[in-house]
């Protein structure tokens, strides 16, 4: 069979493919290929996600190399995993259609299912990080205004035509229940989809810093001043500014913003009581009956506490001189941070030829 992990964004996927690339020899001996397609990416298979006209005309280089993996596991009778959360955009005709590239019939995807009201400002702020300057008031109230096309709280949008498709089979990891369980998601991953059982992770578990929420409205400040590449996302921006900025920068970018936009700060509060977000409930625990592992019967899906946030308007102080001052320090600091040789594709293909020479 193919398992087609699909994310998405902001569920761990980042951790799940580090520990699915390391524990490769481990899982290709428990009858699972996790393939290495690309010299550029290794650890996960973002340019699948990015082939789809590839794919679908099945032609290409990367077409050949998964080809060339199908064989590789087709001869040792083994299962092939897969994973990018850039599988967002396609149609169940694009999975089936890398399936019968992979030389696979069964295909089955893996989702894992995060509360979509605490996941809306997860997916602001990450949007932030690649530059986007709207605020989370604004993103809120749009996604709010059509919850049920709204790809960050309607899980259906992805799902629904997945679920559609009988030749597709559907699996949804319940990431708040694993959690809770306080079970390993690697570990609960191979579980409940590869049925692996007590399979431990190799690379450690990466706790994300939680950072007050005025460096990410610093950053929309940053990036209209121009802060980040010209571009519709600059995936590296906020590596770049992390790197950049140490502890005492960023105290001083939270205290000065909290201090100059006291008067532009609303408070956010998301009900899950909210009618809107109780209708969304039921129809995603009525839709997806029988496949959330592990198995499920709590209702409400999505129970918790009602969500707050903080936003601010930013036009009403960033032209502040103090404001000014430090987006003036953080261009000097984006500017001159070293040329990193080893993130280079040149680096990447001499690290490939050391692995393959036992280096």
């Amino acid at each position: 069979m193919l398992v087609i992990h699909v994310g998405p964004r902001k569920t761990a996927s980042t951790y799940l493919q580090a520990n699915f690339y390391r524990s490769r020899k481990l899982l290709w001996r428990k009858g699972w290929l996790y393939p290495v397609l690309s010299l550029k990416v290794r650890n996960a298979h973002h340019e699948i996600g990015s082939s789809v006209e590839d794919i679908r005309s099945g032609r290409g280089p990367m077409v050949e190399a998964i080809r060339k993996a199908g064989r590789r596991a087709a001869a040792h009778d083994a299962n092939i995993l897969v994973s990018t959360e850039s599988f967002f955009r396609w149609s169940p005709a694009d999975f089936l259609a890398l399936g019968a590239l992979f030389g696979q019939d069964d295909v089955r995807i893996a989702y894992v299912l995060r509360d979509p009201l605490s996941l809306m400002p997860s997916l602001w702020a990450e949007a932030v990080k690649g530059g986007a300057t709207r605020s989370l008031s604004a993103y809120a109230e749009r996604q709010v205004a059509s919850p049920e096309t709204s790809m960050a709280l309607n899980c259906l949008v992805e799902l629904g035509p997945l679920l559609a498709e009988p030749r597709l089979k559907l699996t949804v990891l319940d990431f708040e229940q694993i959690r809770k369980e306080k079970i390993d998601i690697f570990t609960a991953f191979c579980a409940e989809i590869l049925d692996i059982e007590g399979l431990r992770p190799a690379a450690p578990a990466t706790r994300n810093e939680r950072l007050a929420p005025e460096i990410y409205d610093y950053l929309r400040i940053l990036s209209k001043a121009g802060g980040a590449d010209s571009g519709p996302r600059d995936i590296l921006y906020w590596r770049r500014f992390l790197r950049s900025h140490d502890a005492t920068d960023m105290a001083k970018i939270a205290e000065t913003v909290a201090r100059l936009g006291a008067d532009s700060r609303s408070f956010l509060r998301f009900e899950r009581s909210a009618p809107w977000f109780s209708a969304l409930d039921e129809r995603a625990r009525t839709a997806l009956d029988g496949r959330i592992a592990p198995p499920t019967s709590r209702r409400p899906l999505f129970a918790g506490e009602h969500v707050e946030a903080v936003s601010y308007d930013i036009a009403r102080f960033e032209n502040h001189p103090e404001i000014v001052a430090l987006v003036d320090m953080s261009k000097r600091k984006l500017g001159r941070q070293p040329f990193r040789w080893g993130r280079t594709g040149l680096a990447a293909r001499l690290r490939a030829i050391m692995r393959r020479i036992g280096l």
